[in-house]
C-alpha cells in the first residue's frame, strides 16, 4: 500500500511541476470537435489551400500573405513550410506505397501491417518513420504557429487541423489513403 502511495505522490508531483512550468497536458485519446466560432474560416481555408499547393509544388519560398487575421508570415511557419516543401516528393513516394494515411487530425500516419514489414527492409522502415515524424513535426509547427501568431485561443486547434486536412485532400493522388468521416480508411479516386 505504501508503494502505491509513493507512485501516486510522484505522479501528482510531476503533474504539478509540468503545470507550473507551463506545459500543456493533454490526453491523446480526447478528440475535440472543431470549433470555427472565432476563426475567419474563409481566410483560413484560402491560406491552407495556398500552403498545401506550395508544398506539393516543392515551392520552398512561397509568397503567402497574411489574410484577414490569419498570420502565416511568422518565421516558425515559414520554416515549417520550407521543410515540408523540401520533403514533398519523398512523402508522395511513400504515400504511393499504400503504407501511409492522412488523418483527419491533420497528421500523417504510418500504417504498420504484416504486409508492410514483409515488403520493406528495416532501413526503409526507419527512413519512412523519420519522414513521417518530421512531416508531423512541421505540420504541428504550422498549426501552432498560426494560432500563436494570429492570437487565437488554443481551443481552435482542431479547426485549424481539420481545415488543413481538407485542403490536403485536394492534393492527394489517386490511390492515396485518408481517414474518412467515420474514422475508417478511404482511398482517393479521381
Amino acid at each position: 500500500m505504501n508503494h502505491l502511495y509513493r507512485i501516486a505522490s510522484c505522479l501528482l508531483c510531476a503533474l504539478l511541476i509540468a503545470a507550473l512550468a507551463g506545459c500543456a497536458i493533454t490526453a491523446p485519446f480526447v478528440h475535440l470537435k472543431p470549433d470555427y466560432t472565432d476563426l475567419p474560416t474563409d481566410a483560413l481555408r484560402a491560406v491552407a489551400e495556398q500552403v498545401e499547393s506550395a508544398v506539393q509544388r516543392g515551392d520552398r519560398e512561397p509568397e503567402i500573405a497574411d489574410r484577414d487575421g490569419v498570420v502565416i508570415s511568422s518565421q516558425r511557419v515559414k520554416q515549417a513550410i520550407r521543410m515540408r516543401a523540401a520533403r514533398a516528393e519523398i512523402l508522395n513516394d511513400f504515400r504511393d506505397t499504400g503504407y501511409a494515411r492522412e488523418n483527419r487530425n491533420g497528421l500523417i500516419k504510418l500504417l504498420h501491417s504484416k504486409e508492410y514489414r514483409q515488403n520493406t527492409t528495416k532501413r526503409e522502415r526507419d527512413r519512412y518513420a523519420m519522414v513521417v515524424y518530421n512531416e508531423n513535426r512541421d505540420r504541428w509547427a504550422i498549426y501552432e504557429g498560426i494560432i500563436e501568431a494570429s492570437n487565437y485561443a488554443s481551443r481552435v486547434l482542431p479547426a485549424v487541423q481539420e481545415t488543413f486536412f481538407i485542403a490536403r485532400l485536394n492534393h492527394l493522388s489517386e490511390g492515396h489513403k485518408y481517414e474518412d468521416e467515420t474514422g475508417g480508411l478511404a482511398v482517393k479516386d479521381r
